[in-house]
């Protein structure tokens, strides 16, 4: 089940953005900028931004948001439990995100990801997503991607 975060699902989103992403060879604690997952509430809902969870027997098990500063959106946070990645959960989160920005005007969507998170740097470009920048931050590759809506 998708749905919109909700209060109280903090520690659950947490969790599984970290177990991703220490599944996939990254220390969270190195990622810059990831406060946000602290205050999602602040930093996505009362904005024009979403954050989605899935929900699986009571569990959050993927996760991802969604910024928008006027025609563009970015993707944000975007992760899947380990134990249930290749479900379809994460095109789940990004198909609803993706319909999100668009209903909210956005002509384009961008993310960023590091070069390490192969699942991801194949995903996103199996989905339409152009890689339209590399650089290095805190040592990690990281790889910026965009589509047109």
């Amino acid at each position: 089940m998708i749905r919109r975060f909700q209060t109280g699902d903090g520690p659950g989103v947490r969790r599984v953005y970290h177990r991703a992403l220490a599944d996939a060879g990254t220390d969270p604690a190195d990622v810059p900028g990831n406060a946000d997952l602290n205050w999602v509430e602040e930093t996505y809902l009362r904005s024009d931004g979403a954050f989605l969870i899935a929900e699986r027997d009571g569990k959050i098990v993927a996760c991802g948001g969604l910024l928008v500063d006027g025609a563009a959106a970015e993707l944000m946070r975007i992760a899947v439990d380990p134990a249930q990645q290749n479900e379809g959960l994460g095109t789940a989160i990004v198909d609803r995100l993706e319909d999100i920005a668009t209903d909210r005007g956005c002509d384009r969507i961008t993310l960023t990801t590091a070069g390490r998170q192969i699942a991801a740097t194949e995903f996103y470009p199996d989905r339409g997503y152009e890689r339209v920048a590399t650089r290095e931050t805190n040592g990690y590759e990281l790889l910026d991607f965009e589509k047109a809506l």
